[in-house]
């Protein structure tokens, strides 16, 4: 694949988003409670007061925006932020700590009980549908183009096949499967054998691998 890559030409990218995420759940006594502190962080000053909060606990992780579900008298909080060069999953749970505590004292919501601070709305290493429409870390979008005498030559195979390959298997088949971002052959091949070659942490490989392959 590489090879057929190579002499095509190369693969152009384009990052079309960068945002990590860090999902606390907090709970109240009453639903009366958890949806007032659902309409402060979607308001205007809640997310303000939030952002601030979060970015001054950090030189590089900024809150972009948040996003809230009420589940009962359970509110789930998405924090989605840039962490710079970094994973950032430590300065991200720094930050949604300093800025829970921020909406308690300032906010008014000092009935507020933190659960967690990772409440599965993130979410990570697992695989959802929020992950495939929202994205979560950097989302990326890659262009090759191959020419068909090397796909003969290199892939040993045609263009009118492949592309008849891509259909039934990587777009119905995984659509019959009811796959959830696995509009792919092996993407995780590639995602796993990086973030074992950089250090990253391989059970990301879950999400980090969702993608469509189109031709």
């Amino acid at each position: 694949g590489c090879k057929a890559i190579n002499s095509g030409g190369g693969a152009i990218t384009v990052l079309t988003s960068d945002g990590m995420t860090r999902s606390p759940c907090v709970s109240f006594e009453t639903l009366e409670r958890a949806g007032a502190a659902k309409l402060w962080l979607d308001s205007e000053i809640g997310q303000k007061t939030m952002k601030d909060a979060f970015d001054s606990t950090s030189g590089y992780a900024r809150l972009q925006h948040m996003k809230t579900a009420l589940a009962g008298t359970n509110l789930y909080i998405r924090f989605k932020t840039t962490t710079g060069d970094a994973m950032g999953m430590n300065m991200i749970s720094k930050g949604v700590e300093h800025a829970l505590n921020v909406m308690s004292t300032e906010g008014g919501f000092e009935d507020m009980n933190i659960v967690t601070v990772s409440g599965n709305f993130c979410i990570d290493k697992k695989p959802a549908a929020m992950n495939w429409i929202d994205g979560r870390g950097k989302g990326i979008v890659a262009e090759a183009i191959i020419p068909a005498d090397v796909v003969k030559s290199v892939l040993k195979s045609d263009v009118d096949a492949l592309v008849e390959l891509n259909v039934a298997k990587n777009l119905i088949g995984s659509a019959m499967a009811g796959s959830i971002g696995g509009f792919n052959a092996h993407a995780a091949n590639i995602v796993a054998a990086i973030f074992l070659a950089t250090g990253q942490d391989p059970a990301q490989v879950v999400e980090s691998a969702n993608c469509i392959t189109t031709m």
